[in-house]
Formats: structure tokens, sequence, C-alpha cells
């Protein structure tokens, strides 16, 4: 018994002895103060040609038709793509057994379409689980994949089912009370997990950021994560945003080259019914909008007024964000306590809200030249050079509604301030001095590579086209149903090529690029960050003396 007493005894003290030791260390780490990275000018690249370097050709963007459109009704449209050599043998077995077919709302966003396309995957769960399928009906259901955004949803298939089994899947999405049965429930734990996730994967930052951007009464903020609707909604709210959204759209079906309208030999049997059922297309496009307001009102006076609220809006919006970047120079900060990095996003809207190629070019070259990845300014100096992050990107958006360049990136506490006055240094520099033509073939052959990409990727060519017909770039040639079939006109349409803004980056000129940079207020931009504030701050105003730093709260 002493012996076992003397060793409880003496264990007891040393285990003590070993917290304390544990705390003392917590805590000292807690406390040493972060010895924050300096600011340093920016560092640019090099686009020497090397003298024993092979030549390489400049890519060039391929002419790529487009397709064969048949418009339907007034507000849809069957599109196939033209036969020929170069397009049929890159064509994947799985494309030409494939269906997408695409709602679009063209003039106004669509009002919470995560809610709809939570439903729509509900509902398909349902079906395979619930139902008695055939392997063929399992296997088209089990390749259904939804895609949404503020302008539209699609639904694409891929199965080795005939084209019309296949497109009656497709229809049922939009039948009316065909939601009647999902679980509420369910949907609103899986927009709320996703909103949980989004903190950690960057969709929190990127909400707050479009909010800074665009106003927070843009559009495109009112109509997607709406906490209100979401806790709020019903069956009988979710069927009446279902049929709202449904009478909203201009339809767009795109089938194989197998299914042509050109096989039909009679004018009379090829009858828009074959392509779309009469309920889906009895819909004007015009008749609803896409706000909350709609969401529980369905008078036809109201929508216009909103409609015409709206338009204004649109108008004036870009003028508003303008004004308001140019008099106020604020860093936007998230507290996040106890991160161990900062997130970052800089953003600039352009000027205009009109979809000149010229807009479109400014944006998406100068994005190219600083943030496309391992080849652009920020990477090179940021991470390369400098060891800040590890990446740093950017992009331009050019939506129906917006067109602004954004940049992001993440960095540990102690680069915050270096990192983010790097961006804001390359910003300022590519609209002080002119950049090396070298450089902006790169970029150029970037955007082209990018975009053939796209187009050799399933349904990429679709997405591209549709992206035109939401800018009024496409449907220029469409004609009527029975005077494509009478002249046979499917196999002898004129090509169209996508995009021609990206032909013209080839051709542009050092002067031509600085021009475009001094007119994108490059200088001005909405920065936010999600970082522990109690210790980057100092940091930060450190770094921006004449920048005011505000605490944001997330929703």
């Amino acid at each position: 018994m002493k012996l076992i007493d003397s060793i409880v005894i003496t264990r007891f003290p040393l285990r003590l002895a070993s917290i304390f030791m544990l705390i003392w260390a917590q805590l000292g780490c807690q406390h040493a103060p972060i010895k924050f990275t300096p600011s340093a000018p920016p560092n640019l690249p090099s686009f020497t040609a090397l003298p024993l370097a092979p030549k390489v050709a400049p890519l060039k963007a391929n002419a790529m038709q487009a397709p064969q459109t048949t418009q339907l009704t007034e507000n849809s449209f069957l599109h196939q793509w033209p036969l020929n050599e170069n397009n049929h043998n890159q064509q994947p077995d799985q494309q030409a057994n494939s269906l997408y077919f695409i709602g679009i709302s063209k003039s106004t966003p669509i009002a919470n379409p995560d809610i709809l396309v939570a439903a729509f995957k509900q509902h398909r769960k349902a079906i395979t689980n619930n139902e008695d399928l055939t392997n063929l009906e399992a296997s088209c259901y089990d390749s259904m994949r939804f895609r949404a955004s503020l302008h539209s949803i699609g639904i694409t298939i891929s199965c080795f089912a005939p084209t019309a089994v296949k497109s009656n899947l497709l229809w049922q999405f939009w039948d009316k009370g065909v939601l009647d049965e999902v679980n509420i429930d369910s949907i609103q734990r899986s927009l709320k997990l996703n909103k949980h996730i989004g903190a950690f994967t960057g969709a929190e930052i990127d909400t707050v950021f479009r909010k800074k951007l665009l106003g927070e009464q843009h559009p495109y903020n009112q109509n997607i994560d709406n906490n209100a609707i979401i806790n709020e909604l019903n069956k009988a709210k979710l069927s009446t945003l279902h049929l709202q959204i449904r009478s909203q759209m201009q339809w767009h079906l795109f089938t194989p080259q197998q299914a042509s309208l050109a096989a039909h030999a009679d004018v009379e049997k090829a009858q828009p019914a074959n392509f779309f059922p009469s309920w889906l297309t009895e819909y004007s496009p015009n008749s609803s909008l896409s706000t909350e307001k709609r969401f529980n009102n369905q008078q036809s006076n109201a929508e216009e007024a909103n409609a015409e609220e709206f338009g204004s809006y649109e108008a004036n919006s870009y003028k508003a964000s303008s004004e308001k970047a140019k008099t106020e120079k604020t860093l936007y900060l998230i507290d996040a306590p106890n991160t161990v990095q900062t997130q970052v996003r800089v953003g600039v809207l352009t000027e205009s809200s009109g979809y000149q190629s010229q807009n479109a070019n400014s944006c998406k070259i100068i994005a190219a030249l600083l943030g496309r990845g391992y080849s652009g300014r920020l990477f090179y100096d940021l991470r390369e050079t400098r060891g800040l992050t590890y990446g740093v990107y950017g992009g331009c958006v050019d939506a129906p509604l917006s067109q602004y360049m954004y940049f992001y990136g993440s960095t540990a506490l102690a680069n915050s301030g270096a990192f983010l006055k790097g961006m804001t240094d390359h910003l300022a520099l590519i609209s002080e001095q002119l950049t090396p033509q070298q450089e902006i073939n790169s970029a150029a052959t970037y955007l082209i590579g990018k975009q053939q990409l796209t187009i050799d990727r399933p349904f990429g060519k679709e997405s591209l086209y549709i992206n035109q017909i939401l800018r009024n770039k496409a449907l220029k040639n469409k004609q009527p149903l029975a005077q494509q079939l009478k002249n046979q006109a499917l196999e002898n349409q004129a090509s169209a090529e996508f995009d021609q803004g990206l032909m013209q980056l080839s051709k542009l000129t050092p002067q031509e690029l600085l021009v475009m940079t001094q007119t994108a207020t490059l200088n001005d931009p909405v920065i936010v960050l999600r970082g522990d504030a109690d210790k980057i701050t100092i940091d930060l105003q450190q770094k921006f003396p004449t920048w005011q730093i505000k605490l944001v709260e997330v929703n």
C-alpha cells in the first residue's frame, strides 16, 4: 500500500506541472507580436525572347459556326450545331447523345434560382429512390445536371435513350405541381448548410464583395441567398416561385444533329409541339419579373411598374457606384477571430453598362494581364518573387446587368497589408506605363486558348452561345420553322464567329491598352477582406494611412 501511495503522490505533481507548462506556452504564443511584412515596389516579369528559343506562331481564335437555329414559337428555339468534318469528328459520343435544355431571362434576373435548383435536385432524388425505373430511365436521371445563374436555369442529360424520351424527362421539371411533394425542410437545410460552408470556401466574402461593388440594392444582390425567403419557404410559395420563373423564360433546346428538322419530309408534321410541350411555351417572356415583390404579387400592373423602376435603376447604378468609389476610400473588413489567414477581394466596376466589344475587351485583357494565374503579373510578383501567397488570380464578369473585373487571393496574417498593397500597386502601375507588346500578346493568347478549351468541353459551346444571346449578340439570322424546312436552309446557313472581341485583342497595341486602363478607374478599387481584425488592423492602417477601415457584419 505504501508503495502504491507513493507512486500516486509523485505522479500527480508531474501531470499538474505539464498542464501548467502547456497553458503557459499557449498564452505565450497568443501574445507574441506579429512581425508584419514590409511593402515593396512592384516587380514586373520579363518577356524578352531567348536567343535560342524556338519561334512559336501566335495562337489565333478559330472561327466557330453558330448553331442552326429554328424559332419554334415566340419564346422557344431549337439549336443544332452544323455537321461538318471539323466539328463532327471532335464531338464525343456522349455529346451526341446529350440534350441541353435551358431557360433564360434576358431583361431581369431570376428570383432565387438557388431555391429552385435545390428543389429540382430533391425532386430528381425522390424519383430515383421511390419509383420503379427501368435501367434506361435510371441512367438518364443519373446523368442529369442542373446549372443556374441569375439569368438562366439549365438541365443537361446524357444517356442512350431516344431524343423524345430524354426531352420528356426534361420537361417534367417545369410541369405545374411537379414540386408539390418535395421535402421543404430538406431544401432549407441544404441551402443553409451551403451558406455555412461558404464562410470557409470564400462564398461569404464574395457575397459581401458583390454588395459593396454593385450596391446593396442591385438585383444581383437581391435574388440569391435570401435568408428571409428561405426561412419562410413552404410548398405554396415554392410552387408560386416555380411558375413565376417559368413564365419569364425564353426557352432554348440544343439537340444532336441526328434529330435534325431537315429529316422531316412533311412540313406540316414538324410542329413546335414535337419539340416543346404547349404548356411550356404559352407564356410570354415579358409577362413577369424577378424581384421579391413578384414573389407575393401577381398583378400585371404592379409588374409593369416594377419593370420601369428596374430599368431606371439599371441606367443609374454604374454612375452611383463610380461616384462612391471616387469619394470614399474604405477597406471593408469582415472580422473572423482566430483565423490564420486573410482573404482578399479587389474589384473595379467598369464605367459603362453597355456591351460594346471594346468595353468587354478592356475588362478581359486587364484582368488577364494581372490575374491569369501562373502567367499574370500578380502571381509572378506576389507569389514567385515575394512569396506572400500560394496563389492570386483575377477575372472579368461580363453579365447583362454588370461588368467588372475582380482579383482575389489569401495570405498569412503577417503578409496582410503587404499582399493587399502589392495588388493595389499593380492596379495603379498598369494604368501609368506602357505594357510591352509581348506581354499583351501573351494575355491575348491566354484568352483565346481559354475560349478554345471551353468550346471543347461538354456543353461548352452551348454555354458560350447562351452568353451571346444574353448580351444580344446572337439569334440575328433565325428563320421561321416552315421557311427553314421549305428551302432546306439548315445545312447552308452562313457561319458566324463567336466573340469578335477576342480577334481584336490579338491586334491590341500598348498605346491602346494604356487608354483602356486609364478609363477603367483602376486607382479606385473596391476592397473587402476577411481576417482577424484585432491582429491585422494595425498593419492595414500603416500600409493604407489614407484609407478608412470599416468592419462589416455578415447577415
